[in-house]
């Protein structure tokens, strides 16, 4: 009985560390060498136990990207569509695409300075449209982007313009946004992590279709 109650702590306690939540943010160094040392005092059925554990939480995950498609197939509204794996965006009504735009996805890291980082992630699941923004409206950007950057820190994180003539911000604060002419999103070859980036062009297109409350799926 005390064995059996040691392998469920052991096993719950693992998978409470490596379960973390997409939104949370997480301390990698720690968590390695708690995984490390818990893993360590497991046997050999310990471990493949909470293996098991993990790979059908990975299943559970895929079938709820799964369920996140199709609920936007079968939305009669008009909304947007992220496919964050195959890097596209789509205006869709119902099972009819109104139009498709090819997008760069900001893929999941660690941002932040040496003593206080966090993990940004790939976003998913349902949000909604809070603000549709153009080149004179300002929006904060996170004070993080300046060091992973490796440029100097700045004296305001908001300016007009620094999200591009066109942008989207949705619940959750992420940021669908086109390439600006200034500020520190204004290399091409880099993509806030965490965020979307379109062309201007199909941004101008379809920013006249969405209003606040406007659904935005991410899968």
């Amino acid at each position: 009985m005390r064995v059996r109650r040691r392998t469920l702590l052991l096993t719950l306690v693992l998978v409470s560390l490596v379960l973390v939540d997409g939104f949370l943010l997480v301390r990698q160094g720690r968590y390695r060498e708690e995984t490390a040392r818990l893993r360590a005092g497991m046997t050999a059925l310990e471990r493949g136990r909470a293996d098991a554990l993990l790979m059908a939480d990975a299943d559970r995950a895929t079938l709820m990207v799964e369920i996140m498609r199709r609920q936007a197939q079968g939305d009669d509204a008009v909304h947007l569509a992220v496919n964050t794996d195959s890097g596209y965006v789509a205006l869709d009504r119902g099972g009819a695409r109104l139009r498709t735009m090819s997008a760069r996805i900001g893929r999941e890291r660690r941002v932040g300075a040496t003593s206080d980082t966090m993990q940004v992630v790939v976003p998913r699941g349902l949000r909604t449209v809070e603000r549709v923004l153009g080149a004179t409206d300002v929006h904060p950007l996170p004070s993080w982007i300046w060091a992973d950057r490796g440029l100097p820190a700045p004296a305001t994180v908001a300016e007009p313009g620094w999200t591009g003539d066109h942008a989207i911000l949705t619940s959750g604060g992420t940021l669908l946004y086109t390439l600006p002419e200034q500020g520190p999103l204004s290399d091409s070859s880099y993509v806030m992590p965490g965020a979307v980036r379109l062309s201007a062009s199909d941004l101008r297109a379809i920013r006249e279709n969405l209003t606040p409350g406007t659904r935005v799926y991410f899968y």
